[in-house]
């Protein structure tokens, strides 16, 4: 008995016509009822009408459009929110900045043996910088008025304290015991170098077993000096800076307001402003392209409390720890300055003034020391007294050849023929 093929229930809803074979043809098929039994069959799409598909298209067309849309309004939304956060955020703390200004000087701050009319001078030494160091001595000892200088302290490493000690009392003596030195190490002040680490938890060394005193340390000890010199204001010098004028109390300090340096934002000094407006959250438009201070830079010891008080409430921690895990590119004078304008007492403390501190035009700007052209430079006339600006930061001048600074350099500040008859200067 022949074979009949059992009509699928495919066949029983649609007519032959309307199928189509996902196969050969059913006549070219040999094969068993089970093999028959998994023969598939669809509806044909031929009575599918033109304009459904068109219409099916512009729906899915519409609904992309409107993820789009979507997807823009999100963006769109999401950087309002994060503008409006970043604006109260930064309101939060210029209000924190002139909280903290407003609280009252701690007495801890003002000991009796504050001495007025006088200054000090703090500077981070390494072993390395001593050859840089002795010119520094000669242009203090010929420049600055010395018995305006209460305290000159020197912060120095663990590993360098003994061979820079033995070099400060010998140089000391060769000046007649005029410097009065006080020489601390840096973990005196800065105590967490021994424990901290830097940037995170990662870091399995301590920060200074790695880093030593370094660039971020001797920035640290610059404001941790503070608490250590028994004058309102003091200078922060580095080994490379050069007194070139006249200098005393009187030409620095006025009125209770020390002089600051006024200039414009550059690319070599933006990234320190940008840095300090992260760090304390404080607004871009704080200082703009106007900056302050320099190096040297002179601080006052209240300032430095306040801006110290202030890391502490925002970060909940001591400041020190804060600075040492938390870089982006800040610089003392930069965070210091920054500080005081968002809280509104920069004008309490300092006054500005192009070159009011140190000067930032002729051998300043030309370039660094041990560079191509600059034995070309006149030092003679850069370092000059004549000119503005009471200091010179002689970039390069730590590491330069001995040899070529004692012939062009240490004869600028042997010379006396600029004293008055009597042998001293006519300080303003």
């Amino acid at each position: 008995m022949s074979n009949r093929m059992r009509k699928s229930s495919s066949e029983t809803r649609f007519g032959l016509d309307e199928l189509v074979d996902l196969g050969e043809p059913l006549e070219k098929l040999e094969c068993t009822q089970n093999l028959r039994s998994m023969f598939h069959r669809v509806p044909s799409l031929g009575k599918i009408r033109l304009e459904s598909i068109n219409k099916l298209s512009k729906n899915q067309t519409k609904y992309f459009g409107y993820l789009l849309i979507t997807i823009f309004l999100i963006v769109i939304g999401s950087l309002f929110g994060r503008v409006i956060y970043k604006r109260n955020r930064e309101a939060k703390h210029m209000s924190l900045a002139n909280e903290v200004a407003m609280l009252a000087d701690p007495s801890s701050l003002s000991p009796p043996a504050l001495i007025p009319g006088k200054l000090s001078i703090v500077e981070a030494l390494q072993a390395k910088d001593l050859g840089a160091f002795d010119i520094q001595l000669l242009s203090l000892r010929k420049y600055f008025k010395l018995s305006d200088l209460s305290v000159f302290l020197i912060v120095v490493g663990p590993e360098d304290i003994e061979q820079v000690r033995e070099h400060l009392n010998s140089a000391n003596q060769r000046h007649g015991n005029v410097f009065p030195f006080h020489i601390v190490e840096a973990t005196s002040i800065v105590p967490e170098l021994y424990f901290l680490t830097k940037h995170s938890e990662a870091e399995a060394a301590p920060y200074y077993s790695k880093h030593k005193f370094g660039y971020i340390t001797r920035m640290i000890v610059k404001l941790g000096a503070a608490e250590w010199v028994p004058t309102e204001f003091y200078i922060a010098l580095d080994a490379d800076v050069l007194c070139v004028r006249p200098t005393s109390f009187k030409s620095l300090i006025s009125e209770g307001r020390s002089a600051v340096n006024i200039g414009s934002v550059t690319a070599e000094n933006a990234y320190q402003w940008k840095g300090a407006e992260q760090l304390l959250d404080a607004p871009g438009s704080l200082i703009e392209d106007t900056t302050f201070g320099g190096v040297p830079s002179i601080y006052h010891r209240m300032g430095v409390f306040k801006l110290k008080t202030y890391l502490e409430v925002v970060y909940q921690q001591p400041w020190k720890y804060s600075l040492l895990r938390y870089l982006f590119g800040w610089s003392d004078s930069s965070l210091y300055y920054s500080f005081l304008k968002m809280a509104g007492i920069f004008e309490k403390f300092h006054r500005t003034e192009p070159e009011g501190v140190f000067r930032t035009t002729g051998v300043a700007a030309e370039g660094t020391i041990g560079t191509k052209g600059w034995e070309k430079w006149d030092f003679a006339k850069a370092l000059s007294p004549d000119a503005k600006g009471y200091f010179v930061h002689l970039h390069g001048l730590i590491g330069a050849n001995v040899a070529e600074i004692n012939e062009r350099i240490r004869p600028v500040f042997e010379q006396t023929s600029s004293k008055r008859s009597d042998g001293s200067f006519k300080f303003e």
